[in-house]
């Protein structure tokens, strides 16, 4: 290697150690966008929310990241199947369709509930439930020049309002109007221009909707900051205890988080900056020193594992070709004689009292096993279009089984 090389390199290195070193030193902002997002560790995102979350019930909770129109297509939201559930929604804007609206209606009537956490609801929903809001989203662009402080607070308390406070991320969203005949008031938001409510208890049917206009109470910032997680613990212990939670998260989950493995360096624009000066410096040592100052050292291919392509090749023939129902039928066989040979129970009848045994020996959350009950039993007494969720919602009910 020639002296010019080493000096660019010396370079470099010298630039890329005095980028790192200034940008430890720089001090760092917070990135209020409202994200909503479960893998998003900024303050307005749900990664928090989502790890503790299984400690706010005691019920199963399912994070279904489809959209609600894929969920509640086969099956009718007003029988018995469907009820002791509660829907939980938890965003910046509700973005239904009309039909999805229907089937919410639809889903809480027949005797679940609805927890529904947003600065904005869709007309449809608000037509149908009698309700008007003024509606108001947080914009970090203006953050720096926002110095009004927002109170959202819980007063139907037995104890002191539970109160959360700040002048970023909460929006100040609140109700203008609604049926005060079946709508109970859980909440209100307070500025220093006027005082409303902002958390209600709406009785449709059956069952309920809990609305809640300021979705930010249950970020990474407000569950982390004081005791501000007093709030949203008080908020959702509203929903019956031992009810299973849809969680639904359609666009707030990975898919909106770019797959990129450079997505980290890309965030942070000093060692992005160090990363595009490497890559030039090790294009430049390349051209540099394109001629060859060995012998060409002959490539060994590596040894093919015929066996592993035999395999999958005839994996992915099956995948196109076969069909999902056959996969569901052999995944019961095999639980069912899973089933059979490690906790010797008969698989006959899966009823109750299988659930009850099955649930003695294994030592694994009742509800899971019934959840599983309920799959495999609508799978063998029912004839209908077997779908690749089908398949899904099966294989992970048995997983969460037998792990």
């Amino acid at each position: 290697m020639g002296k010019s090389i080493k000096s660019i390199l010396f370079i470099i290195i010298g630039l890329i150690i005095i980028l790192v070193v200034f940008s430890q030193f720089k001090p760092k902002t917070l990135d209020w966008t409202p994200s909503y997002n479960t893998k998003d560790k900024i303050p307005l995102g749900l990664y928090v929310f989502d790890k503790e979350i299984d400690s706010f019930s005691t019920g199963y909770i399912d994070r279904y990241k489809e959209s609600l129109k894929d969920y509640f297509y086969w099956e009718d939201t007003e029988n018995d199947d469907w009820y002791g559930y509660n829907l939980l929604y938890i965003n910046e804007v509700v973005n239904w369709e009309d039909d999805i609206v229907r089937d919410v209606c639809r889903f809480v009537r027949a005797g679940n509930s609805a927890f529904i956490s947003t600065s904005v609801l869709p007309q449809t929903l608000m037509d149908s439930l009698g309700l008007s809001t003024e509606s108001m989203l947080f914009d970090p662009r203006f953050a720096a020049l926002l110095d009004q402080e927002i109170a959202v607070v819980i007063s139907d308390s037995c104890m002191a309002d539970i109160k959360v406070s700040h002048t970023k991320g909460l929006t100040g969203s609140y109700f203008t109007s609604f049926d005060t005949i079946k709508t109970d008031e859980i909440g209100y938001v307070q500025t220093l221009n006027y005082k409303a409510t902002n958390f209600i208890k709406i009785y449709h049917g059956a069952g309920l909707f809990y609305i809640q206009l300021d979705p930010a109470v249950f970020t990474n910032y407000f569950l982390l900051t004081k005791d501000y997680h007093r709030y949203a613990e008080h908020a959702l212990s509203h929903i019956p205890p031992n009810n299973d939670i849809i969680w639904s998260l359609n666009d707030q989950t990975s898919k909106v988080i770019s797959d990129s493995p450079l997505r980290f360096i890309k965030s942070q624009p000093p060692l992005y900056f160090a990363f595009i000066l490497l890559i030039v410096g090790i294009l430049m040592f390349v051209i540099f020193n394109i001629r060859r100052t060995q012998r060409i050292i002959k490539i060994i291919p590596k040894p093919i594992n015929s066996t592993v392509d035999f395999a999958r090749t005839i994996g992915n023939l099956y995948f196109q070709k076969g069909s999902i129902r056959d996969i569901m039928d052999k995944k019961i066989i095999y639980l069912l004689e899973r089933i059979r040979s490690e906790y010797h129970l008969n698989t006959e009848k899966l009823d109750d009292h299988f659930v009850q045994l099955l649930h003695t020996r294994t030592g694994v959350d009742i509800n899971k096993i019934d959840k599983m009950v309920f799959l495999v039993n609508k799978h063998l007494r029912t004839d209908y279009t077997c779908t690749e969720n089908d398949l899904k919602w099966l294989n992970d009910s048995i997983e969460n089984v037998l792990k």
